[in-house]
């Protein structure tokens, strides 16, 4: 999962790895990695431990390098799209539930001064501090989400600076989604904000990411208070 804007990788050295990214490689990435701009480092069999699996290689699509940050990753979602959901499967309300998300890698300067203009979308299962072991066969949700693929909320901070995260639910957790309202027809992810907000009733509230809305998982979700928990927390921007 993308949060904020992509880091520029490391520059390619002799050791780097730079041949064109193949549909169905794994690669054992930290959340670190995962957030570059470039990956550059050899793939790994499927049957070891990984945490991306490349889904599609397209070109890199014109929106995706122009515009704000949710601009640029919608147009990353509508390219690796259809790579994307036949990885994950389930259903647009099952995928939101999870903590599947998309990755996204282009060439390095290297390769791009040679005329690569692909871009490479992997399936990751990330909250927002780690970056998870995929398992399983495709697709992922063949037999539903379990409690480590579900998408829960764990409040951290003090009093004064009190705030929530996205976890696994198989973890420590406070909070849990309560409602999955579909956005309408006419519902953009400008007005996404204001539109949760109305629809959880003033209450906690997120709504799905740019690139879920490029892939067209688009909804806005209401949470609440796992029974006996302490505290809430203030509205979170996913």
């Amino acid at each position: 999962m993308h949060l904020g804007k992509p880091k520029p990788s490391a520059s390619a050295t002799a050791s780097a790895y730079l041949s064109k990214p193949k549909v169905g490689e794994c690669h054992n990435l930290t959340f670190k990695d995962i957030a570059a701009e470039s990956d550059t480092r050899k793939p790994v069999t499927c049957s070891s431990k990984h945490t991306t699996m490349t889904v599609a290689v397209v070109p890199a699509p014109a929106g995706a390098s122009h515009g704000s940050e949710d601009a640029q990753a919608f147009a990353v979602g509508q390219a690796c799209a259809d790579g994307f959901t036949k990885a994950v499967g389930g259903d647009s309300k099952t995928r939101i539930k999870t903590l599947y998300s998309l990755a996204w890698f282009v060439p390095t300067k290297s390769q791009r001064a040679k005329g690569a203009r692909w871009m490479r979308c992997d399936v990751t299962l990330t909250d927002q501090r780690r970056a998870y072991p995929l398992t399983g066969k495709q697709p992922l949700l063949a037999d539903g989400p379990t409690g480590g693929e579900k998408r829960c909320g764990r409040i951290v901070g003090g009093k004064k600076t009190l705030s929530w995260e996205f976890v696994p639910c198989a973890g420590s957790h406070q909070l849990v989604p309560k409602k999955f309202v579909p956005a309408g027809s006419n519902a953009t992810l400008k007005t996404a904000r204001a539109q949760a907000k109305a629809a959880c009733k003033n209450g906690i509230y997120t709504w799905s990411q740019a690139e879920q809305w490029g892939i067209g998982d688009r909804w806005y979700i209401c949470w609440g208070p796992v029974k006996g928990a302490a505290g809430t927390g203030d509205e979170l921007e996913t």
